[in-house]
């Protein structure tokens, strides 16, 4: 959800900037404060027994990030990471909900973004309960593609963001992208995929 810059800043809101790989808040952490980007983008992600991180969200400019947490009182259930040098404004819960108490548009605006947040999660946990990595990659593709007309779309991310968004290795997931290709099933291009 973006909020207007002008106006996180006449409730108090602090900007503030992060080197890239820098953590704004760990996974455990209590939450204290709302997050939006203003340049930037930020990962969100867990990391299982064996090391390996699986990405829960990834946010750009605009978008805001953390809320349930801040809401329901509970510890982040994910590391916040930025993955480029970024820009963030965070505001305190007390006035992010002055904010969203003097503006009901912004309530609703809050809700249709979470609605969108939890329908992409029951989305991941589809991906993650695949059997295989082309089943795992095919949906993942299928979702980013959406509704696009056009044959075939441009799949805007790298191998390792396909891997962390699946759970599998960077290698299985340039195995069957080659795979994938000889069957036609994908289309690769100066390195880029198109699906």
């Amino acid at each position: 959800m973006q909020i207007d810059y002008d106006i996180l800043v006449t409730y108090g809101g602090i900007t503030r900037k992060y080197d890239k790989g820098a953590i704004v808040f760990w996974e455990g952490d209590a939450p204290l404060y709302f997050y939006q980007i203003v340049e930037g983008a930020v990962k969100m992600f867990s990391t299982n027994s064996e090391g390996k991180d699986l990405i829960q969200g990834t946010f750009a400019a605009g978008d805001s990030f953390g809320e349930p947490p801040l809401f329901v009182n509970k510890n982040y259930p994910a590391t916040a990471q930025t993955s480029s040098p970024a820009v963030i404004v965070r505001l305190s819960k007390e006035r992010l909900l002055n904010i969203l108490h003097d503006s009901p548009e912004m309530q609703t605006t809050m809700l249709y973004m979470f609605a969108e947040r939890i329908y992409n999660k029951a989305h991941s946990t589809q991906i993650w309960h695949c059997k295989t990595a082309e089943e795992k990659i095919t949906r993942l593709l299928r979702h980013m593609k959406g509704n696009s007309q056009r044959q075939p779309v441009l799949i805007n991310k790298t191998r390792q963001e396909i891997a962390d968004l699946t759970g599998l290795r960077v290698e299985t997931v340039i195995r069957t992208l080659l795979k994938m290709e000889r069957d036609q099933k994908v289309k690769m291009v100066d390195h880029k995929i198109y699906y």
